[in-house]
């Protein structure tokens, strides 16, 4: 199945050509993207697609901070009827989990999750932010963008109240560190398990200045009525705790399942109907990142280890054996070569 996006997410890539006097139409063109879609907020555009016109362009037209600098072009607007919703919300915390819940309506790749307290700060939640395709894409300017977009959403949400701590980056940067910093506000944390706004919790409980409860309640019923969140799988609920949970203790199914509010066997029995189990869900996040972290990153296979959640190296070893038949410097060398 392709995962789609609205046209909307990448608002602003025109303009940032046009600053660098690029002309875009030939890569729009090599991955299937017209101008005409571009122009048109509520098209919808292969995500893949995308993510991968991201890379491209960045690399082609020398502009590392790509991602960013798109974002910079993007507001509340871009999430449709999701952003009225989002105005209506009580708190930054029923933004951030409204957000969680209609995601979808914008892309059914993207999803953000609330952690907390932030395993960085005792005094912050993680704001968790995760793209979900078929297969491996390098995603580092699309991982920017997001975060980039929801940074100012947040902001411009939370007006004087906002409070962001740090900034968690599954990858290095290929522009200057200062220009992240520069852009946050914030310290910023490279090659972390997963990307992430580290926000002061007196932000999660401030008033939205745009709060309106009625308002809210006329969006929700709406969307509630009309569309069925793919989320609501509860593979995808494993999939999120996982995710959280991955390089802890508490990433087994007997734990996963307590926190679904799940007896294992339950869990067992839905993952089932489904088409899928916990092992195969926990093994294709395994899989997934660990193309992620060798290909865009250079740490040690010890921390690698670690952040999939195995015991020892030679468990990751004999992973990547199964997984690519090889070893995992024998992938990290073979990037761009291996047909994933």
């Amino acid at each position: 199945m392709t995962i789609m996006v609205h046209a909307s997410g990448i608002r602003g890539y025109l303009e940032v050509m046009q600053d660098l006097n690029f002309d875009p139409e030939p890569l729009l063109a090599q991955h299937n993207i017209t101008l005409d879609q571009l122009k048109q907020d509520d098209a919808w555009l292969c995500q893949r697609s995308v993510i991968n016109l991201f890379e491209q362009t960045a690399a082609i037209a020398q502009c590392p901070d790509l991602g960013l600098r798109v974002s910079r072009h993007q507001d509340i607007s871009v999430l449709g009827v999701l952003g009225i919703i989002l105005q209506s919300a009580s708190s930054i915390r029923g933004v951030i989990e409204y957000t969680s819940d209609f995601m979808f309506l914008h892309g059914p790749g993207l999803v953000m999750s609330l952690n907390q307290p932030s395993p960085l700060f005792e005094d912050a939640a993680e704001v968790i932010f995760e793209i979900q395709i078929n297969g491996y894409a390098p995603q580092r300017q699309t991982i920017d963008n997001c975060l980039g977009t929801t940074h100012r959403i947040l902001k411009w949400l939370a007006a004087e109240n906002y409070e962001l701590k740090a900034v968690s980056l599954p990858h290095k940067p290929i522009a200057a560190i200062s220009e992240y910093q520069r852009f946050f506000g914030a310290p910023i944390l490279v090659n972390q398990e997963r990307a992430a706004l580290h926000l002061h919790r007196r932000t999660l409980e401030s008033q939205p200045h745009s709060s309106n409860p009625a308002l809210r309640e006329i969006a929700q019923d709406y969307i509630t009525r009309h569309f069925r969140n793919p989320a609501e799988m509860v593979s995808s609920s494993v999939r999120k705790a996982l995710r959280i949970h991955l390089a802890t203790p508490r990433a087994d199914k007997i734990r996963i399942a307590a926190m679904l509010g799940l007896h294992p066997r339950t869990l067992q029995r839905k993952l089932a109907s489904e088409g899928t189990s916990f092992d195969e869900i926990k093994d294709e996040i395994r899989k997934e990142l660990a193309l992620q972290y060798l290909w865009e990153t250079k740490i040690p296979m010890s921390q690698l280890a670690n952040i999939l959640g195995f015991s020892e190296q030679s468990a990751l070893s004999r992973a990547t054996k199964r997984w690519f038949g090889r070893s995992p410097k024998e992938v990290r060398n073979a990037k761009g070569q291996l047909s994933i």
